[in-house]
């Protein structure tokens, strides 16, 4: 993995380093919870993805008042999480693949005995409800799924936590471990990046004006 460790998530660095390029929070649109085929959300994935790289300014979703909460209680449930696991995590800005095609923003690395990163997590500050439900249900949620697993595919790392803190309340942890359906998934990825690979030799000569 290529690790952009000084790069702020939200800056216009990161954006710019997001442009065109699949991202594990977005693998939802991609590739289905259940088996890990390609979604049929995937054909408007890639135009986004293309449309993205021509019109850098356009932002489809700028967040809501549920987004700015979680952004702003990160750092105190990634202190949490250090606090529950006695675990060390570093904040890194973006991460891709060996290959830089894909890419993820994890929440946070976790610095092994070595002092190698040996796992990621990924940390949620929901509403009550949400919380509760994910307790209730037990297990990495299945809206979740991709996001995990996908970073898991990016990082080349085997195992990550996923994290869901409330304030007051007994947080809710999760250790996914790197299975058939991380295969499965970078199987699928890897078949999604070919088909974006021919939609953007057929398109984009059609989109510039130059």
């Amino acid at each position: 993995m290529i690790i952009h460790e000084k790069v702020i998530q939200g800056s216009d660095a990161w954006f710019a380093l997001r442009r065109g390029r699949p991202t594990a929070s977005r693998f939802k649109d991609i590739i289905t919870a259940q088996k890990g085929d390609l979604s049929k959300s995937a054909p408007g994935y890639i135009a986004e993805l293309i449309g993205e790289c021509f019109v850098p300014d356009w932002i489809d979703f700028a967040g809501n008042k549920f987004t700015d909460r979680g952004t702003e209680l990160e750092p105190v449930a990634r202190k949490a999480f250090d606090d529950y696991t006695n675990h060390q995590t570093t904040e890194v800005g973006f991460v891709t693949r060996a290959d830089g095609v894909v890419g993820c923003s994890p929440d946070g690395l976790i610095t092994g005995p070595s002092g190698g990163y040996m796992s990621g997590v990924e940390i949620k500050c929901p509403s009550p409800k949400v919380h509760v439900g994910w307790i209730m249900a037990g297990g990495l949620p299945d809206e979740h799924k991709q996001q995990v697993h996908g970073s898991m595919a990016v990082t080349g790392l085997n195992s990550w936590h996923f994290f869901s803190f409330f304030p007051g309340l007994h947080p809710f942890h999760v250790i996914v471990h790197r299975d058939a359906y991380t295969a499965k998934l970078s199987a699928s990825l890897d078949d999604f990046l070919i088909q974006y690979a021919a939609a953007r030799s057929a398109v984009i000569p059609k989109l510039s004006l130059q």
